[in-house]
């Protein structure tokens, strides 16, 4: 092969892995690839890493996203828009976060804070708050938990950074390595001041360490964003039919994603390096 083939053909590799990976090479609204587009990029410095994010059910255009970690100065809630503006911030009162990683949205207006963070498995509980969604048009105030979870872990302690809502249960999802399978547990969420034991729901097909999780409002799907890109689970209601269901998956390499939520045009996913994509295929529509 001649030289000059040789070096176009890697000039070629190098660009088709630098729009993989996210990088300042790609533009909103460019599709960095198959079925998957880079949205918009946050804009505030404050987000130095979007770990959790859902899309609220009564504001227009807005989006809960939050650092990960745990202190004072992480414990701050963040309305952004689509295009990766701030709307809002919030300081959340009240409660110690140790290592935030997920949130969670209901119907109720309620947003679920997960401090569920487990690094090296050194936390014997883990915990979840619940908030009011607070109303992004005040700009900025302080928000203070309703109710408060603590999960103790049924068996050995594991890292977690996905949470979940739905009907009448909490769920996480745990974030194993060396080709584990991921397994998703639930807690009731009922008014009670002793420690809860998550249960076992499902053993997942998934052997990528997952970071994010977000169901539909409707229950159809379950969307989980791991290292290797996102899945989506058609469960139709039923948590536990990720069983036996294969999920439908879409790969993206080299950019960490941390936290997603379904919109009507797939599911939004935000990542460590600020970007925010959209996953655009049928499957995370339900089609």
């Amino acid at each position: 092969m001649a030289r000059t083939e040789t070096k176009t053909l890697l000039l070629a590799s190098l660009l088709a892995a630098s729009l993989t990976s996210g990088n300042a090479q790609a533009e909103p609204g460019q599709e960095i690839a198959p079925g998957i587009r880079l949205v918009a990029r946050i804009s505030d410095l404050r987000i130095k890493e979007s770990s959790g994010v859902v899309a609220s059910r009564r504001y227009t255009n807005v989006y809960w996203t939050h650092n990960d970690g745990g202190g004072p100065k992480k414990q701050v809630l963040y309305a952004i828009d689509r295009e990766g503006n701030t709307r809002a911030f919030f300081s959340v009162i009240g409660a110690t976060l140790h290592d935030w990683e997920d949130i969670a949205i209901d119907d109720g207006g309620h947003i679920y804070i997960g401090d569920i963070g487990n690094n090296e498995n050194k936390r014997d509980t883990l915990a979840v708050y619940e908030i009011d969604e607070p109303n992004p048009q005040a700009r900025t105030g302080n928000v203070f938990p309703k109710h408060a979870w603590n999960l103790k872990f049924p068996k050995a302690p594991f890292d977690c950074e996905s949470l979940f809502v739905w009907k009448d249960y909490g769920y996480v999802v745990s974030k194993v390595f060396d080709k584990a399978r991921a397994q998703i547990f639930r807690f009731p969420l009922k008014d009670t001041n002793a420690a809860l034991r998550l249960e076992l729901v499902a053993t997942t097909k998934i052997e990528s360490p997952v970071t994010g999780a977000d169901i539909s409002a409707d229950g159809t799907l379950l969307g989980l964003v791991a290292k290797n890109g996102a899945y989506v689970f058609r469960i139709d209601g039923d948590v536990a039919r990720v069983i036996n269901a294969k999920p439908h998956h879409t790969k993206l390499k080299n950019e960490h994603i941390e936290g997603c939520c379904f919109v009507p045009g797939g599911l939004l996913a935000t990542s460590e390096r600020r970007n925010i994509f959209l996953f655009t295929d049928p499957a995370f529509r339900g089609q």
